[in-house]
């Protein structure tokens, strides 16, 4: 079966234009939406594989969110795979139902490569939005171990402090504030409760308060972190502090911060920072070499 299944994908081309094999919809756990999408690039053997988390507030939008700024096409052009990937809504349950899902996910990857032709030995995050929140989950969470941890991990505009989302939008430089706190929150509906008076639950769910709770010499991959200088959603504040707290880490290898100006949360303003983090992945799969 598995032969059929690979046979059937390498003579394919994939809904994106680029020669790749394509699987949809692969099952990652148990849960409803324990899926993913793994593209494979034809041109390269056993290439690296980035895992792609989709943003969306935690309970909308999915595992497509890849195919936006041409990403699926670039990355694939470069040489790395891609296995974009569903997980829970907080609708549907509670964090911490999301970092069981990241486990599964990533431990279907890591079990896979043979399987699906790429290297499992290679594997990076990359997330935006409340996908970002995730992918520095997965980063922090799987570095804990020498067998899991990642070779890159790159943040687009990630919520890293919940409880200080809203204090941060009213402190920052941004002109635009928009209006969102008012209850429920996406970041309430993530925890079950409401942020504001819940400070410890909201802490346990923020992956820098995760970070100071591991020793110091945890080896952390190469970060790549990227934030629009005018985002109203989730305040720059949230980066910078992040970078802060992973530059003063002796465990951190490398972070990089990119303030994309004038951009807002994610929108056109990012298309053109795809090709850097393919540069910073391609050269992070290279040094690991």
């Amino acid at each position: 079966m598995k032969s059929y299944i690979l046979a059937a994908a390498l003579s394919a081309l994939s809904a994106t234009g680029a020669s790749a094999a394509t699987f949809s919809d692969v099952a990652y756990g148990d849960k409803a939406r324990n899926q993913l999408d793994i593209y494979v690039p034809d041109q390269v053997s056993n290439p690296p594989i980035v895992v792609f988390i989709h943003g969306g507030r935690w309970f909308r939008n999915d595992k497509t969110q890849i195919e936006l700024h041409d990403r699926v096409n670039l990355l694939l052009d470069a040489g790395i795979a891609i296995a974009s990937i569903n997980y829970t809504f907080s609708d549907e349950a509670i964090w911490p139902a999301q970092l069981d899902d990241l486990r599964s996910a990533f431990a279907f990857v890591r079990e896979n490569g043979e399987t699906y032709g790429y290297d499992a030995s290679e594997i990076a995050v990359w997330g935006q939005s409340s996908g970002a929140h995730l992918a520095l989950w997965a980063a922090f969470d799987q570095a804990q171990s020498p067998d899991t941890r990642l070779d890159a991990l790159v943040s687009w505009y990630a919520p890293s402090d919940l409880y200080a989302l809203i204090p941060d939008r009213s402190a920052d430089d941004v002109t635009d504030k928009g209006n969102l706190a008012e209850e429920p929150t996406p970041e309430s509906l993530l925890i079950g409760a409401p942020v504001a008076e819940n400070k410890a639950l909201a802490d346990a769910a923020s992956p820098v308060f995760f970070l100071e709770s591991l020793a110091g010499e945890t080896p952390l991959p190469p970060a790549l972190l990227v934030h629009g200088t005018q985002d109203f959603v989730v305040s720059p504040l949230q980066t910078e502090r992040l970078f802060e707290a992973m530059q003063a880490r002796p465990g951190a290898s490398l972070v990089e911060m990119r303030r994309v100006e004038g951009a807002s949360h994610g929108g056109d303003g990012f298309n053109t920072e795809v090709a850097p983090v393919i540069t910073f992945l391609k050269a992070a799969f290279a040094s690991d070499k």
